[in-house]
């Protein structure tokens, strides 16, 4: 009880120290960006729940020790989120805590036309400013673009979705007594899915609930009165839609695995480059499997026994199409992206230095050359590349001394971010803050919460409570 009553409940208090852990991060932070040869930025927009722009902004460097991915700010938009507007808005909060643009290299953005305009948009101003900065499209955007349905199977996945609307929506005693039908018929799950545009995976998802439930669907609008359900039955008991459907449901699979191996914190731009170079080489798999007696890839259509039809490879041909037309144009080379993960493949005797000078204006080609034949005959540095992992075999394997030029590019790439998934990730933080502290959070102190709650950083408690004279015990 004496430890209870010594812990401070008042709201100032707690707002203090809150601030003080804030500032101390944010401080922490900007003292490592100060001393950091580049870093990347990766930058979205999005309405939070009280209607307000926020600008997120991510940054990712080597601080001399490991790359960090860190909240870098949180600028409310007031009027218009322009191109020009967003720019103006960077280029002030850089200054403002002393920091030159000129470190960037690359500048990563959800495509928007504000944001990836190349005149008018975020990307066209900083590269007006910093010529040599790269900017990019997120790559799990793109890839999600790639899969957009057309035609037939557009038609098809809105006849599933009204499907289910129907029995989850049009009043809850209908829910209810769907739901109550699949446990008592024992059903391995216990509703159906909704399917929204903005997740990046319900459709994948709903799409095979449905299958899995189809006999209980086929039931349930059996026994129901209403008179859409016998339009919705019909449908469920056409042999097209239903290939159709299961065709999506395996084809949505592969994406969304694909889309799960693509998330996450610390993923380097060569890791997704990797990951979707390897995708693309299965669409001729996926081709050549679709046929009658095959269909290892494809298990709940060749489960259903129903006939294949030329949407389903026309679908894959079109995916095959759109994969290959995005990323055609990346600016940055394969055989770059590769030297960052196994610089032994490299052959020196190409243009391979040509082309990381293209990259890193500062390289020297022959001495990279030079350089990459010492290290490829190094065993020792063979050794570690297969122990230590890449990143650390860059950042404290590879000798700054010796290898001063494949060091810096591999750095210099290691930085980049390759996709928006940070910046997203934290707006449901962001909207979990104000939800609980709509009226009294300020922009301020909304910006201390999210970083101490993103913060990859831990402060020096005591050493903090000395220098700010309060105490962080409790």
């Amino acid at each position: 009880m004496d430890s209870i009553r010594q812990i401070s409940i008042s709201d100032t208090s707690n707002m203090r120290r809150v601030e003080s852990l804030a500032s101390d991060v944010f401080e922490s932070l900007w003292d490592k960006l100060r001393k950091a040869e580049v870093m990347s930025l990766a930058a979205d927009e999005l309405t939070d729940n009280s209607d307000v722009a926020q600008l997120c902004l991510y940054v990712r460097f080597f601080d001399g020790e490991c790359f960090r991915e860190d909240l870098l700010g949180l600028i409310p938009m007031e009027g218009h989120t322009t191109g020009e507007i967003l720019f103006t808005k960077i280029a002030s909060f850089f200054e403002e805590n002393n920091l030159d643009l000129v470190r960037v290299n690359m500048l990563v953005t959800d495509g928007a036309p504000s944001m990836a305009g190349r005149d008018q948009g975020l990307a066209g101003r900083m590269a007006a400013a910093v010529p040599q900065v790269k900017s990019l499209h997120c790559l799990i955007h793109q890839s999600l673009l790639c899969a957009k349905l057309s035609g037939e199977l557009k038609e098809t996945m809105d006849s599933v979705m009204a499907i289910i609307n129907f029995i989850r929506c049009t009043s809850s005693l209908q829910h209810h007594l769907f739901r109550k039908l699949l446990t008592d018929m024992s059903a391995e799950f216990k509703d159906l899915l909704i399917h929204n545009d903005i997740r990046w995976l319900s459709k994948g998802n709903a799409l095979k609930r449905f299958c899995e439930l189809r006999e209980e669907i086929l039931v349930f609008l059996r026994s129901s009165k209403l008179k859409k359900a016998g339009k919705f039955l019909s449908l469920m008991e056409n042999d097209e839609l239903n290939a159709a459907v299961c065709f999506m449901s395996d084809i949505f699979h592969h994406l969304n695995q694909l889309n799960m191996e693509l998330q996450g914190r610390d993923k380097t731009v060569a890791e997704l480059v990797e990951k979707l170079h390897a995708f693309q080489r299965k669409f001729s798999l996926f081709s050549a499997d679709l046929c009658p007696g095959k269909m290892l890839h494809f298990p709940t259509l060749r489960k259903s026994g129903l006939q294949i039809t030329e949407v389903m490879s026309g679908f894959i041909d079109s995916l095959k199409n759109n994969f290959a037309t995005r990323f055609e144009d990346f600016s940055i080379s394969s055989e770059v992206m590769r030297f960052v993960k196994d610089p032994f493949c490299v052959n020196v005797e190409t243009d391979f230095a040509l082309k990381g000078k293209e990259l890193v204006s500062s390289l020297d080609e022959g001495s990279l050359q030079l350089e990459l034949i010492d290290n490829q005959s190094s065993d020792d540095l063979r050794q570690s590349l297969q122990q230590a992992g890449f990143q650390k075999f860059w950042t404290h394997e590879v000798s700054r001394e010796k290898f001063p030029h494949s060091r810096g590019l591999a750095l210099f790439l290691l930085t980049m971010f390759g996709s928006t998934y940070t910046c997203e990730s934290s707006f449901s933080h962001m909207n979990a803050i104000k939800t609980h502290n709509r009226i009294s959070l300020t922009d301020q102190h909304l910006q201390h919460c999210l970083r101490i709650a993103l913060t990859t950083y831990t402060p020096d408690f005591t050493a903090l409570a000395k220098s700010k004279k309060c105490n962080f015990s409790h």
